[in-house]
């Protein structure tokens, strides 16, 4: 059969592989945040704007890492006429969630927009998690009843506006 001399891999994934391929559940332990090798240093993190490229156009702001990887994306419309807002798409991917980027985008989005009234598009999961978090803290509803205004809807290039860089909007 097989030679003693060729070595078995060992340890916790192999051991977890072999589980799961028994049908034994697999969940591994949490893992600390603040010990994930992956976290984006503040220091080394870039945040990049792209401005509408029509009135009440799409805008969005992204944080990414020194690879250029955008962990954390918004997406949002605001019409200054209407005193309209919707935020038509928000993401961070998982190892970075709960460190604050997605508060921190919104409010990006929110500064000088006193008084407007806000929607989301249909929300996810985490979405239903975040927003009446966001509501709680900031006393600003975000209903996910997605609700545009005529100069929302009119058509217009998606993006053409180049990317600006940030100094990284704070909490």
């Amino acid at each position: 059969m097989g030679s003693s001399s060729t070595a078995r891999p060992r340890g916790p994934l192999w051991a977890r592989l072999a589980g799961a391929f028994r049908g034994r559940d697999t969940a591994a332990p949490a893992v600390p945040s603040s010990n994930l090798p992956w976290r984006v240093d503040p220091d080394t993190e870039t945040w990049w704007y792209q401005p509408p490229a029509v009135p009440a156009g799409f805008q969005e702001i992204q944080a990414r890492a020194p690879d250029g990887y955008d962990f954390a994306r918004l997406v949002w419309q605001a019409c200054e006429v209407c005193r309209l807002g919707l935020i038509v798409k928000i993401r961070v991917t998982g190892p970075w969630q709960r460190h604050g980027y997605g508060t921190r985008m919104v409010r990006f989005a929110l500064r000088r927009r006193d008084g407007y009234r806000w929607t989301t598009t249909p929300q996810s999961e985490d979405a239903q998690a975040f927003f009446p978090a966001l509501t709680e803290s900031m006393g600003i509803a975000f209903p996910r009843q997605a609700h545009l205004c005529e100069h929302m809807r009119a058509r217009g290039p998606r993006h053409s506006e180049p990317w600006q860089r940030l100094d990284g909007p704070r909490s």
